[in-house]
């Protein structure tokens, strides 16, 4: 295998090239995920988004593997070899549509022109013998302590584990787990002033897409086996792809006809999308501090999707709006942990420091955007992060400053599926489960009568 051979060159060693960038940074693993796709024929890009994804998901499992058939531990092995090795054992151990032995060859090829002779034969002896074994079951964790047999098992931190644990109880804590490591679906807002979804799902499945109603999102569908980026539908703007999570948290509590509401931290737009989607006879206004995203990703998407809303540049922490809302929301900076299965890669860069980190940001913008909500009105704040330091503390702290504003009893305003997830007095949190991301949800209401 020649010298010149570039990391693009094969699926298998553009898939490990992305995992390493990945680790590597502080970039979404989208960043190096969609470089290696576009350098990869079409009938490839499947197996290249399983192999990246898949290696990320799982990281923690296939380093104790790999450990055990190297008789070493994984830090000692020689570090241009660390991914080959991970992707490799991921086929080995999670793919049967890929020949073991080529998934050997592939990554000795790999290994050797990435170091020399010996790392190919190190590589080989280390996949073989896992090729020969190629069940988890084979591999049982070692680990005596339960939490970090369970955090290994299920590739998660321990630290993570601990706390959820803790939070969630044993049963919803393992439920958690597995779903972070799910392979997700393709979910998808519809919008019902352009036909709603029933229309979309039938002219999918006329292209030959898996196509189901989202149990979750009265909006939602959700696409199991084709890309609809690739249609028509897409490019006239018909949907949105967003979590199906994230669409029912922007309708806690639905929206009404003639609302006002301001979306104060709306790139990319998902949250407001989905309130016009429920009900495109609400009075949005968008704003984001970076004038980068307002101009580029929130614009793009307000034009293909055809909808005219002002659009402002504007920071929710000191807005220079001189007018009130019905309705503010706000998406709170977070850690991050309940994405874990649509970001796999934040399961290795959060650290216990981190979480709570950004809640003087967060009681910031709450607390910049208090004065634009009307008496009578509604300021939701959301963050897609399981933590209570992230969400309860962050509001608690905020209502101890602030007396006119107040929980809002939710008991009333949701119906069924959404109502499953009301979480005390104005606290709405949904667990990372099917198809969906975890996200946790304040409603707060100003005190006084509105004008």
């Amino acid at each position: 295998m020649g010298g010149h051979r570039r990391p693009e060159d094969t699926v298998r060693s553009a898939a490990a090239w992305a995992v390493e960038r990945t680790l590597a940074s502080l970039a979404p693993s989208s960043v190096y995920l969609e470089s290696a796709l576009a350098k990869c024929q079409p009938l490839d890009r499947p197996l290249m988004r399983e192999l990246v994804l898949g290696t990320l998901r799982w990281l923690r499992r296939l380093d104790d593997v790999v450990a055990r058939a190297a008789n070493r531990k994984f830090q000692s092995i020689e570090p241009a070899l660390q991914t080959i090795l991970r992707v490799g054992t991921y086929q080995l151990l999670f793919l049967d549509r890929v020949p073991a032995h080529a998934a050997v060859h592939e990554a000795v090829a790999e290994a050797t022109r990435r170091t020399h002779r010996g790392g190919g034969s190190f590589t080989n002896a280390v996949l073989r013998r896992i090729g020969r074994s190629p069940r988890l079951e084979d591999w049982p964790v070692r680990a005596t302590d339960p939490v970090e047999k369970l955090a290994i098992e299920t590739s998660h931190p321990t630290f993570l584990v601990t706390r959820w644990l803790a939070q969630f109880g044993e049963q919803a804590t393992h439920e958690l787990l597995a779903a972070n490591n799910r392979p997700k679906p393709m979910p998808l807002l519809t919008f019902r002033d352009r036909g709603g979804r029933e229309p979309l799902a039938e002219a999918l499945i006329d292209q030959g897409f898996d196509v189901e109603p989202s149990k979750l999102a009265p909006d939602g569908l959700v696409v199991r086996r084709g890309n609809p980026l690739e249609t028509k539908s897409y490019q006239d703007g018909v949907f949105y792809l967003q979590d199906e999570a994230s669409q029912a948290a922007a309708l806690i509590p639905p929206p009404r006809a003639g609302e006002t509401i301001l979306d104060a931290a709306t790139a990319p737009g998902g949250k407001a999308f989905a309130m016009l989607a429920s009900e495109p006879a609400a009075k949005l206004t968008l704003a984001d501090v970076s004038f980068d995203r307002v101009v580029g990703r929130v614009r793009s998407n307000l034009e293909r999707l055809g909808r005219h809303v002002p659009l402002l540049v504007a920071d929710a922490g000191a807005p220079a709006l001189a007018t009130t809302f019905d309705r503010v929301v706000l998406d709170l900076p977070c850690s991050g942990t309940g994405t874990l299965r649509k970001h796999p890669e934040l399961k290795w860069r959060i650290q216990p420091s981190e979480i709570g980190r950004l809640a003087r940001q967060s009681r910031r913008l709450l607390e910049g955007a208090a004065p634009l909500v009307r008496p009578g009105g509604l300021l939701v704040a959301i963050t897609c992060s399981l933590e209570p330091e992230e969400n309860d503390a962050v509001v608690a702290a905020f209502l101890a400053d602030r007396a006119d504003f107040e929980l809002l009893d939710l008991a009333d305003r949701l119906s069924f599926p959404l109502e499953q997830w009301i979480a005390g007095r104005g606290r709405w949190q949904i667990l990372p489960a099917d198809h969906h991301d975890g996200f946790t949800l304040h409603v707060l209401m100003r005190k006084g009568a509105p004008p």
